[in-house]
């Protein structure tokens, strides 16, 4: 019985002190959202308040930061004054944070207690600080950022120069091909690269952005390319490019309202609405001025149509290369999980377009198009959307994902051309086109007969 007695007076008397740190002190910082530049050392001021008393008891204040590699404090453990020493029942003092690299990080406190030197928690504080890693704006990433958006406009003008409105028409008539690519790379893959974000980076919302922005991106210009590599249906790859830009004015904003935001909203950040829409109207734009150029201006658009294929293949390739040399730094945070990230996403898509268009019993130069279409993103969009629809510092750290991504997307692409190379037949290139194909180019063949023989009749006469 008197054992008992003990015990629970003990109990009781624990339970009195931990109410005393734990829930009677107020914490308040100085301000609550600090933005740094990265390599940088500031002075973080707090203060705290309680109305308990207490004697003998060794209770400390924890700082503590969510992610110690974004910023770190120079002090995490400060001894809490008894409340006789404390002048009005408040406290203030300081310590430094370095900000490390680019991130976010949390600051919060936690009250924990001296015993047999162990620190056991007693509680955590609801009151945090948001801190803002940024790296100090330099002239190459404003070159940088001029030179994504002029290419951009330069690949986009030239696809609207080299976009036929009946070859359209005829694919929307017979749309097995188109709507299988959209099956595979507007409705599953942008659901994989969610879940993909998830998994493989829990812990960051700005690496989840650059996943996500990367899977929900269109095919890129580079497919057509291995196409005709691996005796694909190169006239069905730029057909299903087309359309696929196309779709994704609407695909991209949709994927971002009904996934993307619950992401922006783990990390407290607000959707940029007005940024994504202006980047799409910014590649809208030129789309529509290429097409006004087809329209009014045919001979310089056959010119343009004709460089369009190598042109954009060179430019994406630029941009890539630009800004993996801008953003060397972000190689510092290049891990197994940027790696991998960078290889689910177009791996994923190749095995989602074969299964796909072996199910729709599509022929096999149209499977290989169909396989290589849906593995191959655009990164460059990717890029262009994550650097003028997010702030800093994401638009800087998601930038490593697509970089990883076209790092990793022709692997499987180049060891299927070897394979091809060793063991495949030795025969011409079947190349078998859609019907809306076929169409198109003897359309454009009918155009340019008859000024050749007007030309040769006038000379006769």
């Amino acid at each position: 019985m008197l054992r008992t007695a003990f015990l629970l007076n003990l109990f009781v008397a624990t339970c009195f002190t931990t109410s005393i740190a734990a829930n009677d002190w107020i914490f308040t910082f100085n301000n609550t959202d600090r933005e740094l530049e990265m390599g940088s050392c500031t002075k973080i001021v707090f203060y705290a308040q309680t109305n308990a008393s207490w004697e003998n008891e060794d209770f400390y204040l924890q700082v503590i930061s969510s992610d110690e590699d974004v910023a770190y404090p120079s002090r995490h453990y400060f001894e809490l004054p008894q409340n006789n020493t404390i002048p009005s029942n408040s406290w203030k003092n300081s310590f430094n944070l370095t900000s490390e690299f680019l991130g976010y990080t949390k600051l919060y406190f936690q009250v924990v207690k001296l015993e047999n030197n162990t620190y056991f928690v007693l509680n955590s504080s609801d009151v945090h600080m948001n801190i803002k890693v940024i790296r100090k704006p330099q002239l190459i990433d404003k070159i940088f950022v001029i030179c994504v958006a002029v290419l951009m406009t330069i690949i986009f003008i030239n696809l609207g120069c080299a976009l036929d409105v009946e070859q359209l028409k005829l694919s929307v008539r017979k749309p097995i091909a188109p709507a299988v690519s959209f099956f595979a790379q507007f409705l599953i893959l942008p659901i994989l690269s969610f879940f993909y974000a998830k998994l493989i980076f829990p812990n960051s919302v700005s690496m989840q952005l650059g996943l996500f922005f990367t899977g929900i991106s269109p095919g890129g210009g580079a497919s057509s390319v291995w196409s005709l590599l691996l005796d694909g249906n190169i006239n069905l790859s730029i057909v299903l490019t087309t359309i696929g830009t196309l779709e994704s004015f609407i695909m991209i904003p949709f994927w971002i309202v009904f996934l993307g935001k619950r992401i922006f909203s783990v990390g407290e950040m607000p959707v940029p609405y007005s940024r994504i829409g202006f980047s799409i109207i910014a590649l809208i734009i030129p789309l529509c001025i290429g097409y006004c150029i087809q329209r009014f201006m045919p001979r310089v658009s056959r010119v343009m149509t004709r460089i369009l294929k190598p042109l954009s293949s060179c430019l994406i390739i630029f941009i890539i290369i630009f800004a993996t040399v801008t953003n060397l730094y972000l190689f510092k945070i290049f891990s197994w999980k940027i790696i991998l990230a960078g290889a689910v996403i177009p791996w994923t898509g190749y095995l989602i377009g074969l299964i796909t268009s072996i199910l729709a019993c599509l022929p096999t130069p149209d499977i290989v198009s169909m396989t290589v279409e849906s593995g191959i993103q655009n990164t460059g969009i990717a890029i262009f959307m994550l650097k003028f629809s997010l702030g800093q510092p994401a638009a800087d750290i998601t930038t490593v994902i697509p970089v990883a991504v076209a790092l990793m997307t022709p692997i499987p692409l180049l060891i299927a051309f070897i394979i091809k190379k060793c063991f495949g037949k030795k025969d011409g290139i079947v190349n078998i086109q859609d019907p809306a194909t076929e169409s198109m180019l003897n359309k454009r063949e009918c155009e340019e007969v008859p000024p050749a023989n007007s030309e040769h009749e006038n000379k006769l006469a």
